[in-house]
């Protein structure tokens, strides 16, 4: 086995858009902890993955496409043997993706971050020096599910350790499922949130090391700092500070360094990644949709708000009303705007969706550009029958939420925000899981003619 590293900074200002809360009115104000593209190359013949992770919110498919393409044809790899993922902190830069959704160019220093990428990958595979590679799992608790109060969570921590000849560890890989919020629409800092803590506490463990994140099933977890999502409720992005950021990330943290010392790593681990893809259905425009949003607002049939004015006039139409009937306007008109604009979240109306099977030692992983719901992660782990399998969030790029198809039948499913932030329609995640299947059986799998 070989492997390599490289983790460059992106470049960054004050004054430059932040992404992840649409409540968030001021450009990044300074620095509290900067933000990298970090990269880690694996080979161990015939087999040779790399991961490349942004510290940012989250990019689209096509640019997460662009890394991988030139990455690609700067070290030799095949572009299916390089997985793109986000850590999405909600304290991170705007990439341009509503201007990708629109049709248009994103702004021009967008460019600087993926070219961090792509420096960062191809940096990664020129590195590479005899390594050995051990994996364990552990368990944190920093999470809530923020759909109900009983609902559920996965604790579990995945962590792959990379190891030089001389014993030292090159890299610790760690996987969890909760969202990177513990700060809010009020935090004007960049900042990678709760994993800049953990990712602090492996590399005091171990000073040159280098942690790298990766989001398993979170969709429907929140930091415990958090409360329950309600449409009726106001102000839900309000955050903590740096304090409780660094008390929750070094919860994580601890129990990677913890699960890490307890590993002993292979020159023989077996590592494997295959891509495939399939079609899914976008939810599309239903009979009464409009009449019921423009009914929940008060709005005559005449009238053609934009998206922005359907939010705006939902906040100003439903104040004062009851919690009940306030959550059930709201819902109608989401349930509306989820709809309509779905196809565009989906760059198409029955797009090709990539998935990607990830092997590395005795973990293997489902990658989808998808929020993943708990329950989704649950079912990879239940159909391959191995408790450490995980799925992996926003792989490939980011088309919204992947509810699991029981979250869209499940009481008050209308009013859920994954739900109602969903871009496909509800047997989605069964597709993507079979497609798992059939790319860890060694299928060459691509989606049948539109």
């Amino acid at each position: 086995m070989r492997a390599g590293t490289c983790s460059i900074p992106l470049p960054l200002a004050p004054g430059l858009p932040m992404m992840g809360y649409g409540a968030r009115q001021a450009p990044a104000r300074d620095l509290h902890d900067p933000l990298h593209a970090r990269a880690l190359y694996l080979e161990s013949e015939p087999e040779r993955v790399l991961l490349i992770s942004l510290e940012v919110c989250l990019i689209a498919p096509r640019q997460a496409e662009e890394i991988a393409e030139r990455v690609a044809a700067a070290s030799g790899l095949d572009p299916a043997a390089i997985l793109v993922t986000c850590i999405h902190t909600h304290s991170g830069p705007e990439t341009g993706f509503g201007a990708l959704i629109s049709g248009e160019e994103p702004p021009a220093y967008v460019a600087g971050w993926l070219d961090a990428a792509c420096e960062a990958g191809t940096a990664a595979v020129a590195r590479a020096e005899p390594a050995s590679l051990g994996t364990g799992v552990g368990r944190a608790g920093i999470g809530r599910n923020r759909r109900r109060a009983d609902g559920p969570i996965d604790p579990r921590v995945r962590v792959v350790r990379v190891d030089r000849t001389d014993g030292r560890p090159l890299a610790v890989v760690y996987a969890h499922g909760c969202h990177p919020t513990v700060l809010g629409h009020d935090n004007l800092s960049w900042s990678a949130d709760w994993p800049w803590a953990a990712g602090r506490a492996i590399e005091e463990a171990w000073p040159g090391v280098m942690p790298l994140f990766l989001l398993s099933a979170h969709a429907d977890v929140d930091p415990r700092t958090r409360g329950l999502q309600d449409l009726a409720k106001r102000a839900q992005s309000v955050g903590v500070g740096f304090e409780q950021v660094e008390a929750l990330g070094r919860e994580v943290g601890d129990e990677v360094v913890r699960v890490a010392r307890g590993i002993h790593p292979s020159r023989d681990a077996v590592l494997g990644i295959r891509r495939g893809s399939t079609r899914l259905h976008a939810h599309a425009p239903g009979p009464g949709d409009r009449e019921a949003a423009l009914e929940a607002l008060g709005l005559s049939e005449s009238e053609r708000p934009s998206a922005a004015d359907w939010y705006r006039l939902e906040g100003e139409r439903t104040e004062g009303l009851a919690e009940a009937e306030r959550r059930d306007r709201i819902a109608r008109v989401r349930h509306y705007l989820r709809n309509r604009s779905a196809r565009r979240f989906a760059f198409g109306e029955e797009p090709e969706v990539d998935a990607w099977w990830l092997r590395l030692g005795e973990l293997r992983f489902l990658g989808v550009p998808l929020e993943a719901t708990v329950d989704v992660g649950r079912a990879w782990s239940e159909r391959t029958g191995r408790e450490t399998d995980g799925v992996l969030s926003i792989a490939g790029g980011w088309m919204r939420y992947l509810p699991h198809r029981k979250n869209f039948e499940e009481p008050g499913a209308e009013r859920a925000y994954e739900v109602l932030q969903s871009t496909f329609e509800p047997g989605a995640a069964d597709q993507l899981l079979q497609l798992g299947l059939r790319l860890e059986a060694g299928q060459t799998v691509k989606p049948a003619a539109s």
